[in-house]
């Protein structure tokens, strides 16, 4: 990336070397990537030239005393009048907005009607506002998308036009996932619902017709997600909690999704990115990470009062340093991305040693750290707490959520928890 140079103080221009999608001869496409500080968005504009990162990096980041041969030079100079062009187009709009911004160029209109830029586009923002999770889902539905192209027709396409996206399309696809992939019907559901967002952006920006949209009644309808919700009950928790860890690892993960359980099944970024502001007066006051970016309006601040577990838990593996995180799975000096993937990644350990553990001790396999929000509020429910007690103690913005949320649930679950609740009516 060429050095940053700011516009009206708010827009940045540069250009950038997409690194997503290496080409057959080992380059990458070089890209005008333009940033909003206001919106804290992104979007890349294709330009005809193709580097490698070497030559890349040779002609824009150049050593001390580097000279550049001719058709460096060359290329250095056509590209930098294109990233002038933006910048000066950038800079003469009285109030900076893409929409008006795109209207000075005359965008590909190849570009516009092809699939593929506009998952490439959404990732980028995605990435630029640090939602690295829905980034990831829309990563890996394009390249479904292309692994089942790449299998009718032999090649990777670089272009899926919308046009092509039809009902009989669509129909063939889900059962390539299904039977030739072995995909869930959640897994299926979740990359053409990203696909679907696509379509309907598309169709909200005047870029494609109605007509040509393949979802829907009468169409192609997406398979419901069913995302069953698992709890444990008093039973198995109390089981769970007198296992006895074969290892160090074991009893890491045993401790962090009990942590998690008495913590309002606290989910586990929120406990990786607590930091020690956050607990005042013996209890937790947090805002979940989830919803800190997309619902800066009704950001609701969660209270957990300190269990002595939770104390203990906090005392074992607590920092000592109280400007940093509670926990040493990040720190400050990590980028975005990186407290990210070290969040996946420790997720990852805690559900691999807890399988293990519970495995050795008679329960299911299938636990993760999800089992631990979902078992707190059963539990809760089955121990007679309100359902606006269990709302706001998991951080639902209104009661319906919470109902929803319960509706989630296996018929097992809720079969118990009736059965809970009118316990009373039994000799």
């Amino acid at each position: 990336m060429r050095g940053n140079t700011k516009t009206k103080e708010t827009v940045r221009v540069n250009l950038y070397l997409d690194t997503r999608r290496q080409k057959d001869n080992g380059s990458y496409p070089v890209r005008i990537r333009v940033y909003d500080a206001l919106t804290k968005k992104a979007r890349l504009y294709t330009t005809t030239f193709d580097l490698s990162e070497k030559d890349f990096g040779r002609i824009f980041l150049p050593e001390l005393g580097q000279k550049l041969r001719r058709e460096e030079k060359e290329i250095q100079s056509d590209l930098m009048a294109i990233e002038d062009d933006y910048r000066e187009k950038a800079e003469g709009l009285g109030f900076f907005t893409f929409d008006a911004f795109e209207k000075l160029f005359e965008i590909k209109k190849g570009d516009q009607i092809n699939v593929v830029w506009h998952y490439e586009a959404i990732i980028g923002d995605l990435i630029e506002s640090h939602k690295f999770g829905t980034a990831l889902t829309y990563k890996s539905s394009l390249n479904s998308l292309k692994s089942f192209l790449k299998a009718k027709t032999g090649k990777e396409p670089k272009q899926i036009y919308f046009q092509e996206v039809t009902v009989r399309f669509l129909e063939s696809y889900e059962t390539w996932m299904t039977d030739s992939e072995h995909k869930s019907l959640n897994t299926v559901g979740i990359y053409l619902r990203n696909l679907r967002a696509i379509f309907n952006k598309a169709i909200d920006a005047k870029i494609i017709d109605r007509e040509v949209y393949p979802f829907g009644s009468r169409k192609y309808e997406i398979p419901a997600s069913s995302n069953t919700k698992k709890a444990f009950d008093s039973e198995q928790l109390s089981k769970l909690f007198q296992a006895v860890p074969a290892n160090m690892e074991q009893e890491k993960a045993k401790d962090y999704w009990f942590f998690s359980f008495v913590c309002n099944g606290m989910n586990i970024k929120d406990i990786v990115y607590l930091k020690w502001k956050n607990i005042v007066g013996g209890q937790i006051e947090f805002v979940r990470e989830k919803t800190k970016r997309t619902k800066k309006a009704k950001q609701k601040v969660i209270q957990v009062p300190l269990t002595d577990f939770a104390k203990e838990f906090i005392e074992k593996y607590g920092v000592k340093d109280k400007s940093q995180y509670v926990l040493p799975i990040i720190n400050d000096e990590m980028s975005e991305a990186e407290k990210d993937d070290r969040k996946r990644t420790f997720t990852r350990f805690i559900n691999q040693h807890l399988k293990n553990l519970a495995k050795a001790n008679g329960l299911t396999e299938d636990i993760s750290t999800y089992w631990a929000r979902h078992s707190f509020a059963t539990t809760a429910v089955r121990k007679s707490a309100s359902m606006e007690f269990v709302s706001e103690a998991l951080g639902h913005s209104d009661l319906k959520t919470t109902k929803n949320y319960f509706a989630g649930f296996e018929d097992k679950t809720k079969r118990e928890i009736l059965e809970d609740i009118t316990d009373f009516m039994r000799n």
